[in-house]
């Protein structure tokens, strides 16, 4: 695989990455203003996580279209933050917690997965 293949696969990840962590600022934010219900309850200390990772994310997808190689770090560490809560959500929260939450970090954990396992790929074979 050569740059140019590189560049557009980081690109592309780098966006994905923005995505995800503007949706979370946008949405915990309004959250958290009481501008938006989202229609169940919602617990305060999950959604100012999100919204941090949400700014992290936003770190990370610079990095990523940078191609600076701290994005391995950033993403891995981002990765590890949304594993430990999910498992959280799901053993000591899971009687509090809503289902749409416990979703909604399942998929955080497979799409930064998918970053993660890409950006290593890219920068294993790039070196």
């Amino acid at each position: 695989m050569g740059k140019p293949m590189h560049r557009i696969i980081l690109r592309i990840t780098a966006l994905v990455a923005i995505i995800i962590g503007l949706l979370a600022l946008i949405t915990g934010t309004r959250v958290l203003l009481g501008l938006f219900d989202p229609g169940y309850n919602t617990f305060s200390l999950l959604i100012i996580y999100n919204v941090l990772m949400g700014l992290v994310s936003l770190f990370a997808g610079y990095h990523i279209w940078k191609g600076y190689t701290v994005a391995q770090k950033i993403s891995a560490a981002i990765l590890t933050g949304h594993i430990i809560v999910l498992g959280l959500l799901l053993t000591q929260f899971n009687d509090i917690i809503a289902i749409q939450s416990i979703q909604v970090m399942t998929f955080r954990v497979v799409v930064w997965s998918a970053i993660f396992i890409t950006i290593y790929k890219v920068f294993t074979l790039k070196n």
